[in-house]
């Protein structure tokens, strides 16, 4: 693609500006994460502080109930107090708020007995002594560092899934999830900690409040709208209004806790309707995540879109790997009732569950979804098999056959002997393991490299470029089992496209003749220009989502679905931008996986090569075909060697530069023509034409023109010399060349006076100075020429007064001008004659002209050089 053709193609999406809605939107973001840092800052801080901090030996509610936030090791729950036991009193003192018993406890020190008053879950008055403890290191790391390092993991996903895909409903939906879910979770330790303030506890049940609106308002968009947002587009509403509605009963439920003076019965139903209110909300959030879970499940059975499908296996996949771990850390518990693992470890798994959501909303392509769950598969079964080997070897082995043989030495052998077993046993066993996993998600590995192996030889062995892309469109579509598929060819020399497509669209009967249609793309084409401008594999989901192709999308979606294709590939070498592959759908339904890729960047790499060698084959064609048969090999070679500058687009570009330029014709000739037959005037002319030609290239010369018995031959080109002393060699080379045509000429005149024929005069004119100089024609027919007033300057003066007196012309048959311009480089080295200041046809001004007598010395330059 030519330059002005990119960047005006590319001009509707190359340069982005922000709408009115864009900066909104980022304000908005900005707002909201301002907020987030300013509450998250607070909440470590305060969190900070309580390291090496007396305190009751359990956390505190606002409205004084027990907190989630504990170690079963802390004295208080060794003694009998439990998660949201309401406390009456401390030390003899009525409480109804965490400030009052934070103010009780300030009087006493690290281990004083505080004897408090609590009303149980079940209604019950209970009298226990706690002594108080310190809120050590250890405690701050295993009960507080988790939640708070997990609600920042929520955050930053907020910023990276807006970052990456700014401003669309299913972005703020999530962002405003992650943010309210980091909520619930920063501020846990601050409403059981603080200064015995409520705002940190009704904002941290907002948050447990309206995540599960927005989970299932998620689950509604993501990863497929669902039909009941189509048919009723305000339902979500309806889930923000429960919300709300648990919300408020919650916070009149904790007024009701916090109203003193009230009899222990009154205190229980408050109490009871408070718990009630909490169970209320994690119900109403079990029912979202089952939304999302379900909703999820429904796109991967029954989506027809393959991306659906996908996406929904990213969120399936992504709720395993989050709720597993909880499961089985409660069966473990509840298995070995002396086992106890601290339940916020376990946030650290449920983030999984948002970030496999997020992965599926800014990845379009998740053509790595297929790995994660190999690996994910792959460290299951060897975790299984490693387990299940070690209750093997411990129920079996060491009691059938290591207790009889060492009895009690058994103990210390046999971890010795598993861990022997281990090492030599597990690589052997996690490779089969592996390739297992491969047969049930991949194709064989074989596959790849056979296919690579078949198109390399393919390409070594090419001989039509057009046989090796059909090639390439029969390995994609025969390995990858795919539909339909097409390479797009860049012709730079005609400014065309040339396109190959094979295979039907994804689920339409087509004829063969249907299958083989071209279609029509140009170069200007939007999707071309969006390939050649982001030089990187774009899938139709891409163009249909992400906003940055906003631009293009309308006419790049239509594209996509004009050639049947869901992604393409833009055919790159060496930056240079040569055409597309294009890829339709695979027939079993599934989308492209990671190793899939990887085929087919191999594949789109091979096929630029192609592309370029067969480009370059018809680029040197084009150039012999221009200059091979008018300069020498050497020549010819050099200048394909060198052709970068001064080939553009497959042919000659057009430049300025400096050369000498020579014309020459036969004095006579038509008077001695009408005389010969044909066929001896044709001979004897191209015995002429053949000799002169060969003396230009043996000096350097190119030939630019026959007309006739005229020649038109250029010094300079098609290289543009960059310095003087270049410029001074082409025009010694170009006298010199005239000088040698002169005994050319001899030689022929004594042929014809040998026959009794009249000898024949030649006119050379030579002018040195600026021309354009490039191609001109079809792409099919074009030579290489020179324009400019310096090749008419030069054709004047050969033409000039046909019957002019010069002495050295009554031995000579040759006469030789040269212009003003021309002497100043050669003047060193030839003599000549001063013909005076001539008024040439066509020039309004009188250019000086020199006949050239011959060589001031023995050897010119040239000769010089050869000798």
């Amino acid at each position: 693609m030519t330059p002005e053709l990119s960047s005006a193609s590319l001009s509707p999406i190359a340069v982005r500006t922000r709408s009115r809605r864009d900066i909104i939107g980022l304000a908005a973001f900005a707002c909201l994460l301002g907020a987030l840092v300013v509450l998250g800052t607070i909440c470590i801080v305060h969190a900070i502080q309580w390291i090496d901090k007396p305190f009751a030996g359990f956390l505190i509610f606002g409205y004084r109930g027990v907190g989630s936030f504990a170690d079963l090791q802390w004295p208080a729950f060794q003694a009998g107090i439990h998660y949201r036991d309401l406390i009456l009193s401390v030390d003899g003192r009525p409480v109804t708020s965490s400030r009052d018993i934070l103010e009780a406890l300030s009087r006493f020190l690290p281990g004083d007995t505080v004897a408090y008053q609590l009303l149980n879950r079940q209604g019950q008055v209970l009298d226990l002594s706690v002594p108080v403890s310190l809120f050590l290191l250890k405690d701050f790391l295993k009960i507080v560092l988790p939640v708070l390092s997990v609600s920042l993991l929520f955050w930053g996903m907020a910023v990276v899934v807006y970052a990456l895909k700014p401003n669309t409903l299913v972005t703020w939906i999530f962002v405003i999830f992650c943010a309210v879910s980091g909520i619930y979770m920063i501020t846990g330790f601050e409403m059981q900690a603080g200064n015995g303030s409520l705002w940190s506890y009704h904002l941290n049940m907002f948050g447990i409040a309206f995540f599960p609106a927005l989970c299932t308002h998620l689950s509604w968009l993501f990863p497929e709208k669902s039909g009941l947002l189509r048919r009723w587009p305000i339902a979500p509403l309806f889930l923000y209004l429960v919300s709300g509605a648990l919300l408020g009963f919650h916070v009149l439920s904790v007024a009701a806790v916090m109203q003193p003076g009230r009899s222990t019965d009154a205190y229980a139903a408050s109490s009871s309707d408070l718990i009630n209110s909490v169970n209320y909300i994690r119900i109403f959030a079990l029912l979202s995540t089952l939304s999302m879970v379900g909703f999820s499940a429904y796109a991967f059975f029954c989506s027809p879109s393959v991306i659906g499908r996908r996406r929904a296996l990213v969120v399936l996949l992504g709720f395993a790997l989050a709720f597993l771990p909880i499961s089985g850390g409660m069966i473990l518990m509840t298995v070995f009732t002396k086992l106890f693992i601290t339940q916020n470890l376990f946030a650290f798994s449920v983030v999984l569950f948002p970030v496999a959501i997020g992965y599926a909303i800014t990845h379009h392509n998740l053509f790595d979804v297929d790995t994660y769950i190999k690996r994910t598969v792959g460290y299951v079964l060897m975790t299984g098999i490693v387990l299940g080997a070690y209750f093997v070897f411990e129920t079996v082995v060491k009691a059938t056959v290591l207790d009889p043989l060492l009895g009690d030495s058994s103990e210390k052998v046999y971890p010795f002997l598993f861990a022997l077993l281990t090492v030599f046993a597990f690589n052997p066993v996690s490779r089969k393991v592996q390739q297992g996993v491969d047969k049930m998600f991949f194709r064989k590995g074989a596959d790849f490299k056979t296919a690579v192996a078949g198109v390399s030889e393919a390409l070594t062995s090419m001989v039509d470029v057009q046989a090796f892309i059909e090639k390439i469109i029969h390995t994609v579509r025969t390995d990858l089992f795919i539909d339909r598929a097409g390479v797009v060819v860049l012709d730079e020399r005609t400014n065309t496209c040339r396109s190959t497509f094979r295979g039907g669209k994804f689920g339409q009967d087509t004829t063969p003749l249907e299958e083989m249609t071209d279609p029509g793309l140009s170069p200007d084409d939007p999707l071309l220009a969006l390939l050649a401008r982001e030089k990187k594999l774009i899938t139709k989901y891409d163009v249909a989502e992400d906003p940055s192709y906003s631009a293009v999308r309308e006419s790049c979606g239509q594209r996509f679905e004009e050639l049947g294709a869901s992604l393409a590939l833009p055919l790159y070498y060496h930056d240079q931008f040569s055409g597309a592959l294009t890829l339709g759908y695979k027939k079993s339904g599934h989308f492209y996986t990671r190793e899939d890729i990887d085929l087919l960047k191999t594949l789109s790499t091979m096929t630029s090569t192609a592309i370029e060698q067969s480009r370059e084959k018809g680029q040197k064609a084009v150039l012999m075909q221009l200059f091979s048969k008018h300069v020498s090999p050497q020549v010819a070679e050099s200048l394909w060697e060198q052709r970068e500058q001064f080939l553009e687009g497959g042919r000659p570009k057009s430049q300025s530069m400096v050369v000498t330029a020579m014309f020459t014709d036969l004095q006579g000739f038509s008077t001695i023509s009408e005389k010969q037959s044909p066929e001896v005037l044709m001979n004897w002319l191209n015995i002429y034409l053949d000799m002169m030609t060969t003396t230009v290239m043996e000096h350097g010369g190119v030939v630019d023109d026959f007309f006739g018995d005229g020649v038109k031959i250029n010094f300079g080109v098609p290289i543009p010399r960059e310095t003087e002393q270049a410029i001074r060699q082409d025009a010694v080379n170009a006298v010199d060349c005239a000088l040698a045509m002169e005994q050319k000429m001899i030689v022929l005149n004594g042929r014809m006076a040998a026959q009794g024929q009249q000898p024949l005069r030649m006119r050379i004119g030579i002018y040195t100075g600026p021309v354009v100089a490039g191609s001109l024609g079809s792409a099919n027919r074009m030579k290489y020429t020179t324009i400019g007033d310096t090749v008419n300057t030069a054709a004047r003066l050969e033409s000039y007064d046909k019957d002019l007196v010069i002495p050295r012309l009554t031995t000579s048959p040759c006469r030789i001008l040269i212009g003003e311009s021309t002497l100043r480089y050669v003047e060193s080295w030839f003599d000549v004659e001063k013909v005076g200041e001539l008024g040439l046809k066509g020039k309004s001004e009188r250019v000086g002209a020199y006949c050239i007598v011959g060589r001031m010395n023995e050897l010119s330059p040239v000769h010089e050089a050869k000798a």
